[in-house]
Order: C-alpha cells, then sequence, then structure tokens
C-alpha cells in the first residue's frame, strides 16, 4: 500500500517532475528487478496497491517457502523505499511511506481474464490489503512506538464483534495463519529481548531463495493491544498474536546481529 500517491503525484507535479518517470525509476523498476530473486509474481495495481502471489505447485516441495521468500521480498522492497527516500530527501522531494500485509491460503486461487490479462481471486489479497492499512486513530498514539507495525481490537459499539485495526507504517505485517506456514518452511528459533524498555518475543530463522542463496528472517510476536472510546491500550500476554517482519536496520542489528540481511 502506497500512501498518500494523489499528493505525492502533485508535488511531483508542482515541482516540474514526471511522476510517472519518478515512480518507476525510484520505485517499480527496483522492485520489479528483486521480484525474480524471491519468486514474486506481479499480480496486479490496483489503486495505490501492488499485489503479488508467491505460488507452490505439488511437483517442486523443494521450492515450498512461499511465505518465507514473501517476508524476504518485503524487506527487499523496504530497502528500497529507504534508498529512494535518502535520494528525495537530499533532492528536497516528497517522501514515500508504505505498509505491507502478508496472508497465507492452503489453496489454489482462482482468476479472471481482462482480455489476456490473468487476474486473481483469492481471500489472501483483501486480508493483505487490510494489514497493509493503518487506523489515522493509531498514528498520534503509536507514532513514537519502536516497531513498524501494531494491531488493535475496536468493539462494533453494540457488543456483538470487534473490528480489527492496524497501525503498518513502513512495516511488515505478518497474518497468523501465514505465520504457521511460515513454522513449517524453516527452523525458527525463539528467544526474547529488550527494547523500548520492555521485553519481546522474537523468532530467528534461515531460507533459501530462488538460486539456492540463504537469507535470514528475524520476525515479532506483538499482542493485539485494544481500543476503546478514543484510548489505545497495549496488548496483554493473554491477547491473541499478530507477527511483524522486522525490517528496520537498527533493530535488525540489535536484536538479530550482522547476519540478519534480506
Amino acid at each position: 500500500d502506497i500512501r498518500d500517491s494523489t499528493g505525492l503525484t502533485a508535488r511531483l507535479v508542482e515541482q516540474g517532475l514526471n511522476p510517472a518517470s519518478h515512480f518507476s525509476m525510484r520505485f517499480f523498476d527496483p522492485i520489479n528487478t528483486v521480484a525474480e530473486a524471491y519468486g514474486g509474481i506481479k499480480v496486479f495495481i490496483e489503486g495505490d496497491a501492488v499485489i503479488f502471489s508467491f505460488l507452490e505447485y505439488d511437483h517442486s516441495p523443494q521450492q515450498w517457502f512461499s511465505v518465507a521468500r514473501a517476508c524476504g521480498m518485503a524487506r527487499a522492497m523496504l530497502d528500497i523505499i529507504r534508498a529512494s527516500n535518502r535520494y528525495s530527501q537530499q533532492a528536497n522531494l516528497p517522501l514515500l511511506e508504505t505498509g505491507i500485509g502478508i496472508c497465507y491460503r492452503n489453496d489454489a486461487p482462482q482468476y479472471l481474464f481482462d482480455g489476456d490479462r490473468p487476474i486473481m481471486i483469492s481471500s489472501a489479497v483483501a486480508g493483505a490489503d487490510r494489514r497493509s492499512s493503518c487506523a489515522w486513530q493509531l498514528r498520534e498514539y503509536l507514532q513514537d512506538s519502536p516497531f513498524q507495525v501494531e494491531a488493535v481490537e475496536m468493539p462494533d459499539g453494540h457488543g456483538q464483534s470487534v473490528r480489527q485495526m492496524y497501525y503498518n507504517v513502513n512495516g511488515v505485517c505478518l497474518e497468523p495463519e501465514a505465520f504457521a506456514k511460515l513454522e513449517s518452511e524453516i527452523s525458527l528459533q525463539s528467544f526474547t529481548a529488550s527494547v523500548g524498555g520492555a521485553s519481546h518475543h522474537f523468532y530467528r530463522g534461515e531460507y533459501p531463495d530462488t538460486s539456492g542463496r540463504r537469507k535470514q528472517l528475524l520476525i515479532r510476536e506483538g499482542r493485539t493491544g485494544s481500543w476503546l472510546d478514543g484510548v489505545y491500550s497495549a496488548g496483554k500476554q493473554s491477547s491473541s498474536p499478530f507477527y511483524e517482519v522486522v525490517a528496520d536496520p537498527g533493530l535488525l542489528k540489535k536484536i538479530g546481529g550482522e547476519d540478519i540481511e534480506a
């Protein structure tokens, strides 16, 4: 999810730049280049969203690393965005903000066709879209968080159900079903570490990209907080878990060690 693309486009035009060329050079082309290393297939671009699929096939079980590779590509995408923003900052251009969501489904997707162009139909798309979003209510409360992703439950006002909201600023939110699939793909080492004065639960693991190169992942397990009457409360140990693919270079170095790379 690319935030405020309309505003970004307007500001680029005001500065005499071609938005299509700028986005191609600083975002789309670099992402297309790294996709092959992770097995990512661009499904389509819808508004501000870019959607990739990572498929597994019955005849190639040695390549069943779809979630691990999706996590790796998500981190590579954020590295590209950080590099783009460093350039934009020097050139006094607007910065990119994104959010990434990763979902897994254990069934084959369906397809519609726009001419010869396939359009994938899967509930994973809608789930990833929700997790890539950032609720405006949470920004003020969580902008100083040491993490890029938080999950919050908000009652519907009738006591019947709750709605889940996400804080996701240049982060990667991994749904629990996708995390369970990741656990089946690679061996994960569980450990705790102190961040921001509190103890947090992490998982470290290693996976192969499509060329067989070994790469590392660091996953944080968070607990879903609550939002009631305009007040945010952090999650408790008994709250339902959510997962974040750690992508911040400073946090990776502090928690994961020097060997953690995309």
